[in-house]
C-alpha cells in the first residue's frame, strides 16, 4: 500500500499508463484497414516513438535522482556541520563549568540550569530545522512525480489517431 493508504503508486500508475497505451496504439493500428507493408511501418513507427519517449522519461528519472541525491548530500553535511558546531559550544560550555566547580558550587548549579536550556532550545531549533528540510525535498519529490506522471499520461494518449483512406472506416481511440 502506499503512504496515502492507495493501494497503488505512482510508479506502479506510471508504468500501467505506458503499457496501456503502446498495447491501445499497438491494436488501432492492428484493427484498421491497412496493407502489410503499411501496416508493418507504421508499426516501427510507433516502436521507435515509444522508444525515444522511454529513453526520455528515463534519462528525466535520472537526473531528476541525481539532483535530489546531491540536494540530500548537501543538506546532510549542513546539518552534520550544525550539530558538530553544537557539539563543539557544549564542551566548551561544560569545560567552563568544570572550572568553575572547584571554586563555587551554588554558582554551578545556576550556570548548569542556564546552559541545559541554553542547549535544549538549540537542540530543538535543530531539530524544527531537519524537519522543515525534510518536508521541503519530500515536497519537491511528490511536485516532479506529479508532474511526470502528468506528461505521461498526456504522451501516452497523443497520436493515437489513425487516418484510413476516403471511403473507408476510420479507427479513432480519441473518440472511443
Amino acid at each position: 500500500m502506499g503512504k496515502n493508504g492507495n493501494s497503488m503508486d505512482t510508479k506502479d500508475f506510471l508504468i500501467g499508463a505506458i503499457i496501456g497505451g503502446v498495447i491501445g496504439a499497438t491494436s488501432a493500428m492492428l484493427l484498421a484497414p491497412k496493407s502489410g507493408r503499411e501496416l508493418r511501418g507504421n508499426i516501427n513507427e510507433k516502436a521507435l516513438t515509444a522508444k525515444d519517449k522511454t529513453v526520455e522519461f528515463k534519462n528525466t528519472a535520472v537526473e531528476k535522482s541525481n539532483e535530489y541525491t546531491q540536494l540530500a548530500k548537501d543538506k546532510s553535511s549542513e546539518l552534520s556541520k550544525a550539530a558538530k558546531q553544537q557539539f563543539s559550544r557544549v564542551k566548551g560550555d561544560y569545560k567552563s563549568v568544570a572550572d568553575k566547580a572547584a571554586n563555587m558550587s551554588s554558582e554551578l548549579t545556576e550556570d548548569i540550569k542556564n546552559i541545559m536550556e541554553t542547549e535544549k532550545d538549540a537542540g530543538r531549533e535543530l531539530a524544527e530545522k531537519v524537519v522543515a528540510e525534510i518536508e521541503d525535498t519530500s515536497q519537491k519529490l511528490r511536485s516532479d512525480i506529479e508532474q511526470y506522471s502528468n506528461q505521461a499520461g498526456s504522451q501516452g494518449s497523443e497520436g493515437t489517431e489513425v487516418k484510413s483512406e476516403p471511403g473507408k472506416d476510420t479507427a479513432n481511440t480519441n473518440n472511443q
